[in-house]
């Protein structure tokens, strides 16, 4: 019996986790894909790159809680297996969004959700701490995938010494769990990684995203990076309304 809670408790947590709110958001509010967009990756980076901070924070939080509620009823169901059955959610959550059945597995890279794992669980106090830490640091490092392995890579190395001092009785299985996910998101992130090393990777430059968002003026509008495009164009309509008008004078 406890095989099929198991189980069922893998298939509803892969499912939730395929549930993907960049998607959702970037077409509901933007009408855009954002698999077509940007980097062409459906996670919270690209929705900044793209839309803005206030679009990626909402995606973000999205995220971050689809994965710590799932990871907690989990917990609530199973109480006995405790941090067990909690972090085994995790990693189907994580993997519903990394590669998603509906996508032809083609998902994100599945750093929020990894997060709401860390933000849902024993030290939540760690990872909101290490979270404002890691906010700041992004004013000044402008990679975004230095910032978010720096944060999860923090988060494992603190659970992983609260459950061994603990003395949890499932903190091998945990440790086993935690850190495979770490592996996982590095191999997600290798694209990322190799752009490092040979000095090609994109930059996000986070201050004036938040510049932006907090002082676009009442009718003052934003354009976004994957408008700038057409701005010649928006020009040239522009230059010839001014010739006709002095033609008309």
């Amino acid at each position: 019996m406890i095989y099929l809670y198991f189980a069922l408790i893998a298939l509803a947590s892969y499912l939730i986790g395929t549930i993907n709110f960049v998607k959702i958001l970037s077409w509901n509010v933007k009408h855009k894909d954002i698999t077509k967009v940007g980097s062409g990756n459906p996670g919270t980076m690209n929705m900044l790159r793209s839309f803005g901070f206030a679009m990626a924070l909402v995606a973000f939080l999205a995220e971050v809680i689809k994965a710590g509620v799932v990871c907690f009823i989990a917990r609530l169901i199973l109480p006995e297996y405790g941090s067990f059955v909690y972090f085994f959610a995790g990693i189907f959550v994580i993997l519903g969004q990394n590669f998603p059945v509906w996508s032809k597995f083609k998902g994100g890279k599945g750093v929020a959700c990894f997060a709401g794992v860390f933000l849902f669980s024993q030290i939540w106090y760690v990872a909101l701490g290490w979270f404002v830490v890691c906010f700041v640091l992004f004013l000044f490092v402008e990679y975004a995938c230095v910032i978010s392995l720096t944060y999860l890579t923090g988060n494992a190395i603190a659970l992983t010494i609260y459950v061994w001092l603990t003395g949890d009785p499932f903190a091998l299985a945990v440790t086993i769990i935690i850190w495979l996910l770490i592996l996982l998101t590095v191999v997600r992130h290798r694209s990322n990684i190799k752009r490092l090393i040979n000095h090609t990777e994109n930059k996000i430059n986070f201050r004036q995203k938040l510049t932006q968002a907090f002082k676009k003026k009442k009718g003052e509008e934003i354009i976004s990076e994957e408008v700038l495009e057409h701005k010649p164009e928006q020009e040239i309509v522009i230059e010839k309304e001014e010739e006709k008008d002095e033609k008309n004078d």
